[in-house]
């Protein structure tokens, strides 16, 4: 089955040229019908004319000179183009043959007895007809009176309409192909300040919000005035987007002080000689437990306000990456033990792990990985650590047999406190932050990384890291 057309796929510089094609055809269809209409009618008009012409002229000599119909014979006309025929008054042609084909097609047109000009077809050809009638006396003498009939070939003009007709054919074609590349030569120079825009928009981001659009600054017109306001619109942006960049940061030092005082007060009640009772003791373990999550999430704030600098530079340096893993799988083996979930590592490929990156980087998003399925596997769950030595890349695989993810939801989870409804709700204690860095980590190494899942059969979370 053929796909249908779609033109708003084309370019706008394609579909205004289309369009420009199609009025500019219908007008010059137009404008050629009706000067070969106009011209034809002119023609007509002017034959008219010269017969008109030509018959007052026969009248008038014969008025003067003819004494019966027969002399009527001996009147000519200027132009050799036209005939002439005479008729009595019983419609007979006089002098002429009466089986001639002409004669015979024009003879209906001379029986109305009254004065006609009529355009009659015969043989393929036009011809001009006029029928007048004469009376040279005042009585009804039939040797005095009848029809002259004065015909008139088209065979000149109409090669004059063809010859016409044939230029207009020839020249709508080649006009259409010149007025084409004209109006998409315009098109594109007109459009050339949208390609402006489009390329500029593309290189925006919220790292690199100084990008404006160059133009004219003497260009007032519709496009001149669209940057200018787009301008305006990007300046505003990158102010309020630094402002709110800045407030982030500030925040996040000024509760990191805080922050760590209250902890420590709370940490030193909890671990003090004084007897405190058992529901004193929950409050300050939940007090803790919150102030804990708390930091969890100005670090996290911190990391994404780093994030979000437009030169950030990476401390790389070669470590070995199996290494790295068996001390995160060491630290989170207590937050793993409490859920009763077992952390598991293999490798593929030959045992040289050597990698060059930045190592508190690479280690906080191991730890962000295992964290976040340790939160979402169920008690008795598995959670597997697979390193794949590739060519020039290294592969590691998270993989938990925990809730899992609805896919709809699979390409918003990398997006900064983003939470699912159904499986990431706030009972896990995340910050909707975990995930975000670990893409940001993952992007500022050039590497990739993706997620398969579906609920309730857990989730796969694979990072490529370049080696180098």
């Amino acid at each position: 089955m053929t796909k249908k057309f779609n033109y708003k796929k084309l370019p706008l510089k394609v579909n205004l040229t289309i369009w420009y094609m199609i009025i500019l055809f219908l007008v010059l269809i137009f404008f050629s019908s009706t000067l070969y209409i106009y011209l034809d009618r002119q023609l007509k008009d002017e034959v008219h004319s010269i017969l008109e012409l030509e018959m007052q002229n026969i009248k008038s000599e014969a008025k003067n000179s003819v004494q019966n119909n027969k002399e009527l014979l001996n009147t000519s006309v200027n132009n050799q183009n036209i005939r002439t025929y005479f008729y009595n008054n019983k419609g007979k042609l006089i002098g002429e043959d009466l089986n001639s084909a002409l004669t015979k097609n024009l003879i209906p047109a001379v029986i109305n007895k009254k004065n006609e000009f009529k355009i009659v077809k015969y043989n393929n050809q036009r011809w001009a007809v006029l029928v007048s009638a004469y009376n040279f006396t005042n009585a009804e003498d039939a040797e005095r009176s009848g029809f002259v009939t004065l015909i008139y070939s088209f065979a000149k003009e109409e090669r004059m309409l063809e010859k016409l007709l044939l230029i207009l054919i020839i020249m709508i074609p080649i006009t259409l192909i010149f007025a084409s590349w004209g109006g998409y030569f315009l098109s594109n120079r007109a459009l050339k300040a949208i390609d402006t825009i489009s390329a500029t928009a593309e290189k925006i981001s919220q790292s690199n919000l100084s990008q404006r659009i160059k133009i004219s600054e003497n260009r007032e017109d519709e496009i001149g005035r669209l940057v200018k306001t787009l301008n305006n619109l990007l300046n505003r942006l990158e102010n309020s987007f630094y402002r709110q960049k800045q407030f982030n940061a500030d925040v996040s030092h000024e509760l990191k002080t805080p922050i760590s005082v209250i902890r420590a007060q709370v940490e030193e009640a909890l671990d003090s000689e004084r007897k405190l009772t058992k529901e004193q003791k929950n409050i300050l373990l939940t007090i803790k437990k919150q102030i804990d999550q708390m930091n969890s999430l100005v670090s996290q704030m911190l990391l994404l306000a780093k994030a979000d600098e437009e030169n950030v530079k990476l401390d790389k340096e070669v470590f070995d990456l199996n290494i790295v893993v068996d001390t995160v799988i060491e630290e989170m083996n207590n937050l793993a033990s409490e859920k009763n979930i077992s952390i598991i590592k293999e490798t593929a490929g030959n045992d040289n792990f050597k990698i060059k990156a930045d190592l508190s980087l690479i280690t906080q998003l191991l730890l962000n990985l295992v964290d976040n399925a340790i939160k979402y596997t169920n008690s008795k769950g598995k959670i597997k650590i697979i390193l794949t030595n590739l060519d020039d890349f290294y592969r590691i695989n998270v993989i938990d047999n925990g809730v899992g993810i609805a896919e709809e939801d699979l390409n918003n989870i990398f997006k900064r406190f983003y939470r699912v409804d159904k499986s990431r709700s706030r009972e896990y204690g995340g910050t909707g932050l975990g995930l975000s860095i670990c893409s940001w980590i993952v992007e500022i190494h050039g590497g990739e990384i993706n997620v398969e899942s579906s609920l309730e059969n857990g989730s796969n979370f694979s990072i490529l890291l370049p080696k180098e």
